[in-house]
């Protein structure tokens, strides 16, 4: 079991694919092969726009700051206003844009390999169940996680890997808004050391 903080010096900021803005990488890993196992960032939206295309990514998107925006999918389902820490989940492969921005909104990101990983996303209580790998980002005020006899303290912005974990206990400042995600492994996929 193992805990680990992860902090702006560990985070990329990137463009997107599509060049109408940029992404906070905070973690990700790649198969051997290069391609995308998961994913999590942070992003801006300001404007709308079309969403970069990820053929073969589960996507989950949950809205951490501002006025929010809504989601059209170009048909493959009903489009959906974001509300502010309710994660919702959508294929990479449809054509998202992002319409009606109420205001400068941020955004948590989490992408997975469709076939290889799954996973969840909610709003962290103050104990989260045993899992081979989960991350708890801080997304308002701090955040202290044990697990055993380990501790780690974040700071808004800052994320919490804890690997093949005991139950996790979960102490929040108020008012704070604490996202946690749990990945599985989906037909034997081997979760990367680091």
């Amino acid at each position: 079991m193992s805990l680990r903080l992860l902090t702006a010096a560990d985070f990329r900021r990137l463009p997107w694919q599509n060049g109408r803005g940029t992404t906070l990488e905070l973690v990700r890993h790649d198969d051997a092969t290069g391609a995308l196992l998961w994913r999590l960032s942070v992003a801006d939206v300001v404007e709308p726009g079309p969403f970069s295309p990820l053929p073969g990514i589960d996507r989950m998107i949950t809205l951490i700051d501002g006025d929010g925006f809504d989601l059209d999918f170009g048909g493959a389902r009903p489009g959906v206003a974001l509300r502010p820490f309710e994660p919702l989940a959508f294929s990479g492969d449809w054509r998202t844009t992002a319409t009606a921005v109420h205001g400068p909104s941020r955004d948590f990101n989490v992408m997975t390999a469709r076939g290889k990983l799954a996973a969840e996303v909610e709003v962290a209580g103050t104990v989260l169940p045993p899992a081979e790998l989960t991350y708890v980002y801080a997304g308002h005020g701090g955040v202290t996680v044990t697990a055993g006899d380990r501790t780690v303290r974040a700071k808004a912005g800052e994320l919490i890997e804890c690997r093949e974990s005991e139950p996790i206990c979960v102490e929040a400042d108020a008012p704070a808004a604490i996202l946690a995600v749990r990945l599985r492994r989906i037909d034997g996929v081997a979760m990367p050391s680091k």
